[in-house]
């Protein structure tokens, strides 16, 4: 957080100033107020979906989020009324056993946990697009970049959101694409996906012959929203967002995304 940061940074110009003197310049730095972080997925693929639960860090202590057992999960087919109580598979991890997400339904996440409620609502689109080719192609500013070009028409009529992922050889990109129609409506989109390429990264890099695979979201626009602004709201040296639009309610970070997912792989040839 940019605040912590500042801080850090005062002592340290502070120290430097007065490293004649014999004095120690003692600074106390506020703890940072643990925040439960939540995210869900439903999708009309026939698989058992995930919720996790997990809770934030002080910006003093390691990267990692802490998993969170011990709550109530429950999610609601809105349009039919059915609901189901999610498996605890313990580590902050739930899942379910028998729920299928359809196209135009509605669906309501709650949770309680540590005596509060959190509770989140989603749709999954009515229309269902399917990526039509995903291929490799050449960076035209830089010979040695190769991205992936997954490709998919827009249906006609405003109010279509996408999100992106992209593998190499079984390896995640870090990172989402998300896409809005304002601009494209009833168009085909075959943008290229760029995304780091440094080695400090720990991306895979598209080399002749690899397996890439695409996976295309249509996702309501709460979800839009909320990829749309942590790409730009994360702070790389905080152990959370700093506060993207979230449709969770009760104080939580996190997005419960129900979507139509299509996924689609080729091999890299250029």
């Amino acid at each position: 957080m940019n605040w912590n940061k500042n801080i850090v940074l005062t002592a340290v110009v502070l120290t430097s100033l007065c490293s004649s003197c014999e004095k120690v310049i003692d600074i106390k730095l506020n703890d940072s107020e643990h925040v439960i972080v939540i995210e869900g997925e439903v999708t009309t693929n026939k698989e058992p979906y995930l919720v996790t639960i997990s809770e934030s860090k002080n910006f003093d202590e390691d990267n990692t989020f802490t998993g969170r057992a011990d709550g109530v999960v429950k999610i609601k087919d809105v349009t039919t009324g059915v609901s189901e109580t999610l498996l605890n598979r313990g580590g902050g991890s739930y899942q379910t056993a028998v729920m299928q997400g359809v196209l135009g339904h509605k669906y309501e996440l709650s949770i309680v946990l540590g005596g509060k409620t959190y509770t989140a609502n989603s749709t999954i689109p009515a229309k269902a697009v399917r990526l039509e080719r995903v291929f490799a192609k050449r960076f035209a500013l830089d010979k040695d970049d190769i991205y992936m070009v997954p490709q998919f028409k827009d249906p006609v009529g405003k109010g279509n959101y996408y999100r992106i992922r992209q593998w190499v050889n079984g390896v995640l990109i870090k990172g989402s694409y998300v896409r809005n129609d304002d601009a494209s409506d009833g168009l085909v989109f075959d943008g290229q996906l760029f995304y780091s390429t440094d080695t400090d990264d720990g991306n895979p890099l598209i080399k002749n012959g690899d397996r890439m695979t695409a996976e295309l979201q249509s996702v309501d626009k709460g979800v839009y929203d909320y990829f749309r602004t942590l790409n730009t709201t994360i702070d790389q040296n905080s152990v959370a967002p700093a506060n993207p639009l979230s449709n969770i309610s009760g104080g939580a970070l996190g997005v419960f995304n129900a979507c139509y997912s299509h996924k689609l792989s080729a091999v890299a040839k250029f």
